[in-house]
């Protein structure tokens, strides 16, 4: 009885969603190296699964999906040209992250929010890096800012965070999200998480 949450990435054989719930969300300078850096102002080229921070790859054999920032309304996804994000250009599954919670028995969801945040506490910003979000599936032509630690910008509070779509009665309930990042200084940023809160009844 109750809800269960995954946390998935688009990666290894087939490819197919794929529970990374034990491992990182690794942004990197490369699509196929965890451990390539990220130039200071500038996006990832890549997201992969790891072990650590990094640690090792765990994506398989196909990494995950990359959707990198371009503007306010441009992304790049694994490495093309730039499009607008929306709904057409970007699918379902070529998303970073698909948010999955399971119901027994159904139950709605409400107030969804997903946020970056230092790792340790939920209000905190996370330190030393920018990051954008978009949810697929909810009409949106734009990413939203969740983290700008040089303005002390991000955490679960009023603002800055996502609100994700609330979802009606079901046994389960899926979020596509593309995620993407950028560090502001030198050397590997440890101080840094997602978090996934919601309500059901």
């Amino acid at each position: 009885m109750g809800v269960t949450v995954t946390w998935e990435m688009f990666m290894g054989a087939g490819p197919a969603w794929t529970d990374v719930s034990t491992n990182t969300i690794v942004f990197s300078g490369s699509g196929t190296d965890i451990s390539a850096f990220i130039t200071v102002g500038q996006y990832q080229d890549g997201t992969h699964a790891g072990t650590n921070d990094p640690g090792t790859d765990q994506c398989g054999a196909n990494h995950a999906n990359n959707v990198k920032y371009i503007s306010g309304t441009q992304m790049s996804v694994n490495g093309g040209g730039t499009e607008n994000i929306n709904d057409t250009n970007l699918t379902e599954n070529e998303c970073s992250l698909r948010l999955k919670v399971d119901c027994t028995p159904n139950y709605a969801i409400q107030k969804p929010l997903f946020y970056a945040y230092d790792g340790a506490t939920a209000t905190n910003y996370a330190v030393g890096v920018d990051v954008w979000g978009f949810e697929r599936g909810v009409s949106k032509s734009e990413w939203d800012k969740l983290n700008d630690a040089s303005a002390t910008y991000g955490g679960n509070n009023a603002g800055e965070r996502m609100i994700l779509a609330a979802k009606p009665s079901a046994a389960q309930h899926l979020w596509y999200l593309a995620l993407s990042t950028s560090p502001e200084s030198a050397g590997a940023k440890g101080d840094f998480g997602f978090g996934f809160d919601f309500q059901y009844y």
